[in-house]
């Protein structure tokens, strides 16, 4: 696998992506070629470790109730940004992001972190810059019904089954 964590050409894994900086989120990932919406992206990629065994200096995202996936932050992964409106999402039953939408030759790939975590009492501070930011990004099991309703099928497989559970359906797909 080639890849370039400065800035540059990401190259091989995955392709039609690029690390550059960003204007206010440091750096990001961003396509440097269109693509179609359904389109599978990247893979998301590190250890998977139960919630007690999170190194504290890994980039770490949570995939399932207690398990997490942890990176050094050499991942291609580790550099997509979040948006409350975002362009990838995690459409299939796997770890992977894919375009919620067609995307732009330049533009900035992002995906929602409330659509992977459930720790309750998570919170960040938002810095989309989105016309509906909610300026904090909570848990999943945190937003409101209407929000976790709106996020169910753009979210990861765990969380997509506990919503359609908890809201007597399945948004499964």
């Amino acid at each position: 696998m080639n890849r370039k964590h400065s800035e540059g050409c990401v190259d091989q894994t995955p392709p039609l992506l690029e690390i550059r900086a960003t204007a206010h989120k440091g750096r990001g990932v961003f396509a440097s070629a269109s693509i179609r919406s359904g389109t599978r992206i990247m893979n998301l990629e590190g250890a998977r470790v139960k919630a007690r065994d999170v190194p504290p200096e890994s980039m770490s995202m949570q995939i399932e109730d207690d398990l997490w996936l942890c990176s050094d932050g050499s991942s291609v992964d580790d550099y997509v940004n979040h948006s409350c409106n975002p362009n990838v999402g995690f459409t299939g039953n796997d770890l992977a992001l894919y375009a919620l939408r067609d995307i732009h030759v330049g533009e900035e790939l992002s995906w929602d972190y409330s659509t992977s975590i459930s720790e309750r009492g998570w919170s960040l501070v938002c810095r989309c810059g989105e016309t509906n930011c909610r300026h904090l990004i909570l848990s999943f099991d945190d937003l409101t019904f209407e929000e976790q309703e709106r996020l169910a099928p753009i979210s990861l497989p765990y969380l997509r089954n506990r919503a359609g559970a908890r809201h007597g359906g399945s948004n499964n797909r």
